[in-house]
């Protein structure tokens, strides 16, 4: 019985993943980076577009790729049971790498209208603007009561994440949006009390 053309790239597919991961070949792995590349290209030109992500899909592609074998190379086998699985993966590491970007391109757009705009910064603003500095992130981590509160503080302020990504990130934790409001209301209005930070707003 001879084994068909799609069968047969398949296979070979399969077997450089093997080679590449179980053997931990790097040569295989190289091949893969050439065969597959122009398919992570296209996921991610695509995955981009409804991100309205500025980024290069060959760049992105590449990310991917990289992220892929950092992920992969501590494996103890191949872990894919077919080809089609190991490339699932990999479009899955596109879609990560596409979303990552996404949400620092949205941090780096609202800083930049913040700088251009030069207003006034509310309070929940000013609390972050403050405690963004390492010198007085102790002092707000105290302030912190829970999980919930925690998960906020870092969110917000390193992350720069807005309430709703919150949310999808952390769903054991809150329940619905007005949990995340709730929580972050609860801290900052602690925050804007404490008698450090207000010293540190009076005398800017």
């Amino acid at each position: 019985m001879h084994t068909l053309p799609d069968e047969r790239e398949a296979e070979n597919g399969y077997d450089l993943f093997y080679r590449a991961l179980a053997e931990r070949n790097d040569d295989a792995w190289r091949e893969i980076a050439q065969r597959y590349r122009s398919l992570l290209v296209a996921w991610a030109r695509r995955a981009a577009a409804r991100s309205s992500v500025t980024e290069l899909p060959e760049d992105l592609a590449d990310q991917a790729l990289a992220r892929a074998w950092s992920a992969l190379s501590s494996s103890p086998s191949c872990g894919f049971p077919t080809l089609a699985a190991a490339l699932g993966y990999l479009r899955t590491c596109v879609t990560a790498v596409v979303i990552d970007t996404a949400r620092a391109q949205v941090s780096r757009t609202r800083l930049q209208q913040q700088l251009e705009v030069g207003s006034v910064p509310n309070p929940e603003e000013q609390v972050m603007e403050t405690i963004g500095h390492s010198e007085v992130w102790q002092m707000a981590s105290a302030v912190v009561g829970c999980e919930q509160e925690r998960v906020v503080l870092y969110d917000s302020i390193v992350l720069g994440l807005a309430s709703r990504e919150i949310l999808v990130q952390h769903p054991r934790l809150f329940e619905c949006i007005d949990d995340v409001y709730r929580t972050k209301r609860n801290l900052f209005s602690r925050l804007q009390r404490h008698p450090e930070l207000r010293r540190m707003w009076e005398a800017a």
